[in-house]
């Protein structure tokens, strides 16, 4: 308003001094009452508005305040609605505490107690009420949203053709360290072909295809896929639209205009939203049921047990202290291992390496060592129930990814989740939610404080605690195939190709054809064999004779060819591959195209005979699934 008035006063003073001096050229001589009265016309004007421009600043200062105010206003709303809504959830997951956070409801008592017939007011013990909580917590963290977690990774795809499975292919093969398998399902049953792997892989090579084996097994009616599997920890598919480099890098490699390749569909262990691979299950869901080099047992097996074991443990008798255990080899958890040295009532690292297993035999907590906070290496152990102890657990990443995030879930205990160096996360985190299953840092330097707020609001803590647990409880392997099936069902409806089995390719139908399969001799294999047919896809018909090679599955004298076996780099196994001198003969030397049978002066007789160490020739017949 006062911008105009300014204007129009200037243009009317100068006005005035025209009427005075018509002409400049005139001599400069004025009527001193006339020049003052302009000057003081024009130093009021002038500070009119300055004072408005004054006015406006603090104006726009006190709307900027407001709307500042606002905001906080909003966000201190939003956090008291969730701390009553945590609260509510507490109340909801408080039951006796020697009984597990996901227990069944306690059945319905339908008599009134003895004496008290006519109210329906005796002591008796099962009423509705008695699991109600529980079971309303479990019932809502229970149902895992698949199919929103199957579209959100499917998004960059709108359609899948058989050239970016082939791109994938050579993705693989342009790298030597990569562990690559196509699996293929074709009218209900699953073929395998390798391409690359390292070779100290090959006991876990079939964990890649068990969580396929085991879809199949529970949904008969899975559609027709073609896919290929990864199985580094990092994808392979970078796709950063906001870095320059990253894109343009991805752009050249895979132009797709033009006849350029396309991007390839691969699946890996670990994605993120800023790469185009798509979510497949790491090895560690599924390790081999028979001792192994790393000794953890498979989900199936080792679920319940955590389920149990981090039930043993009160809340109040958890120590409030946050507590690493286990490498501290990557950056990241350096830094932890720092923060911990500087605050020790708040933070505890105890490293040990997968070495130390066989030199250390006793407890942290035998030793008393388990409580004392700060930095200690290689002193002690801690069991799975020794770690649910502590009311704060630190998942931090690791030189590769940090797997054991699930596990700690279910220790009933707040986990710190370290973002730094979190690039990437498992398909299950997609289905977790920050400050509600789990308490996000930042960085390491951010734990001791979150420690602090976290004892400060005790109440939060335990609801959070108690909904990761709860989450967790239901990720049975039974979900796992639930995600499985609805992924490749999703993934189906994108291919613009039909399905049929690779030349070469390796029919699978059951757990016992993989370890035949990889084995590189009979004695090899039987360290593995489960010999009952119970994870076949195919039931084995009643009455059947099961016999040699395959004892009830597929299995049919195949084997991984040497290319796909061996890492052939100058240091690592150059030489493996000479077909007069192999490293073994339980390769295939079979080119690509043909089935991959052994080397011809295979000894073992994979496609003819298999006995067990008594002499035995034959395995008991096992009724249908």
């Amino acid at each position: 308003f006062f911008f105009p008035l300014c204007q129009s006063s200037s243009r009317c003073l100068l006005s005035v001094h025209r009427s005075v001096l018509p002409t400049w050229d005139r001599p400069r001589s004025r009527d001193p009452m006339i020049s003052g009265s302009c000057c003081a016309i024009v130093a009021l004007v002038a500070l009119l508005c300055l004072s408005q421009l004054r006015i406006f600043a603090q104006r726009r200062e006190l709307a900027a305040a407001r709307e500042l105010a606002s905001l906080a206003s909003a966000r201190d709303h939003r956090i008291k609605a969730r701390l009553k809504r945590m609260h509510r959830l507490l109340r909801a997951a408080e039951v006796r505490e020697n009984v597990s956070v996901c227990p069944p409801p306690s059945p319905v008592a339908t008599k009134p107690a003895s004496g008290d017939s006519a109210t329906g007011t005796g002591t008796g013990s099962g009423t509705a009420e008695d699991g109600l909580p529980a079971s309303l917590l479990l019932k809502a963290q229970r149902s895992w949203d698949w199919r929103a977690i199957a579209s959100e990774a499917l998004r960059p795809w709108g359609s899948i053709r058989k050239e970016q499975l082939d791109t994938a292919v050579a993705a693989c093969n342009d790298n030597g360290t990569m562990y690559c398998q196509r699996l293929q399902v074709h009218k209900g049953s699953l073929y395998l072909t390798d391409y690359r792997a390292i070779f100290f892989d090959r006991h876990y090579a079939p964990a890649r295809v068990w969580p396929l084996l085991a879809a199949l097994r529970r949904h008969r009616d899975l559609p027709d896929v073609d896919i290929v599997v990864a199985g580094n920890d990092e994808p392979r598919v970078p796709a950063f639209p906001g870095v320059g480099s990253s894109w343009a890098k991805t752009c050249r490699r895979w132009p797709g205009e033009k006849g350029g390749p396309l991007p390839p569909a691969i699946f890996a262990s670990t994605t993120s939203r800023g790469v185009m691979d798509l979510p497949w299950l790491d090895f560690a869901w599924y390790f081999p049921r028979k001792p192994h080099k790393l000794r953890t047992p498979p989900w199936s097996v080792l679920h319940p047990q955590l389920v149990e074991a981090g039930g043993k443990v009160r809340w109040e008798d958890k120590l409030e202290i946050a507590m690493h255990t286990g490498n501290v080899g990557s950056v990241h958890r350096k830094s932890l291992a720092a923060v911990a040295e500087k605050a020790p009532r708040e933070v505890f690292v105890n490293e040990l390496f997968i070495g130390d297993h066989g030199k250390i035999r006793q407890t942290c907590k035998e030793m008393g060592l388990h409580a004392t906070g700060g930095y200690q290496q290689h002193k002690c152990f801690m069991r799975f129930e020794d770690q649910c102890g502590y009311k704060y657990l630190l998942n931090s990443a690791s030189i590769g990814y940090a797997n054991k995030f699930k596990s700690l879930l279910l220790c009933g205990s707040v986990v710190l989740y370290v973002r730094e160096g979190m690039r990437h996360k498992e398909f299950y985190e997609y289905g977790l939610l920050p400050g509600v299953h789990y308490h996000a840092v930042d960085t390491a330097a951010e734990v001791p404080a979150a420690v602090k707020w976290l004892r400060e609001h005790d109440e939060y803590a335990r609801a959070v605690a108690a909904a990761g647990r709860a989450r967790m409880s239901a990720l049975d392997e039974p979900a796992l195939t639930d995600f499985v099936a609805e992924l490749l069902t999703q993934y189906s409806t994108r291919q613009s190709f039909k399905v049929a089995p690779l030349p070469g390719a390796v029919r699978i139908d059951c757990e016992d054809d993989l370890w035949r399969h990889y084995a590189l001799s009979q004695g090899w294999a039987r360290l593995y064999l489960k010999e009952d047919n119970d994870t076949c896809i195919h039931p084995i018909p009643a009455g059947a004779t099961l016999g040699p090679p395959g004892w009830g599955g597929a299995y049919n004298g195949s084997k991984p060819r040497c290319l796909a076996g061996h890492d052939l780099n100058p240091r690592a196994q150059p030489d493996a591959c000479k077909f007069e001198k192999p490293f073994s003969t339980s390769e295939s030397f079979a080119p690509p195209g043909e089935f991959p049978v052994t080397h011809p002066r295979d000894r073992e007789g994979w496609n003819t005979r298999w006995k067990k160490p008594d002499g035995s020739c034959c395995v008991g017949h096992v009724p249908p699934l």
